[in-house]
């Protein structure tokens, strides 16, 4: 039985955010071959090595998108006047290195 060993880093940026990882069984042996995917940013498609840091919360405040998704999502509800129950945060990042965590 092969185990299938991952590192993972998630990047949350002040304008961008972005992910990258490696597997034991991919890296072939070089602990420097780390995967950072391409994401095609809609609508233009154009390439980006991350998505913008947004998030967007559903009325009930649950969540329902991160990035580009969220900015296309929340501009649609915006067009048709029905953002105005939804909660849409862009560029949080600051905010939250002024915030203390509770950790009981």
């Amino acid at each position: 039985m092969t185990k299938n060993i991952l590192a993972a880093a998630i990047d949350i940026g002040t304008e961008f955010s972005s992910y990258a990882f490696s597997t034991v069984n991919e890296s072939h042996g070089d602990p420097l071959r780390i995967l950072s995917p391409d994401l095609r940013c809609a609508p233009t498609e154009r390439l980006s090595m991350g998505t913008p840091t947004c998030v967007l919360f559903n009325p009930k405040g649950n969540f329902d998108s991160y990035g580009d998704e969220a900015e296309e999502k929340y501009s649609t509800l915006v067009l048709v006047d029905k953002h105005r129950d939804w909660y849409f945060f862009r560029r949080f990042k600051m905010m939250l290195s002024n915030e203390k965590v509770y950790n009981p």
